[in-house]
């Protein structure tokens, strides 16, 4: 049981803690965008990009507005992505 005077230092803290995460996973995945010739902060490429964080800490990405031709160069990726994983995963055991 936190006491009344805990409780608010303990918001902030469970906030940072969440920004800091969620920062980083948006650092990681601009790095593999990057990878991908998709740059972060290009309006043409991928406009915004930013970590946050609820109140209570709860840390999430927000990926903002993303042009269609650029989703859809995520979404071949992707797609070839899982067709590689998952031929190897069928062909491996056999």
């Amino acid at each position: 049981m936190t006491t009344d005077t805990k409780a608010p230092t303990q918001a902030p803290d469970a906030f940072t803690a969440g920004k800091r995460k969620a920062d980083d996973a948006a650092f990681m995945l601009t790095r593999v965008l990057a990878e991908m010739d998709i740059r972060v902060g290009d309006p043409d490429a991928w406009p915004r990009l930013t970590g946050r964080a609820s109140l209570s800490g709860e840390p999430y990405v927000h990926l903002g507005t993303v042009p269609l031709s650029t989703a859809r160069k995520l979404i071949d990726a992707l797609l070839r992505a899982e067709s590689t994983r998952r031929s190897s995963r069928d062909g491996g055991g056999h």
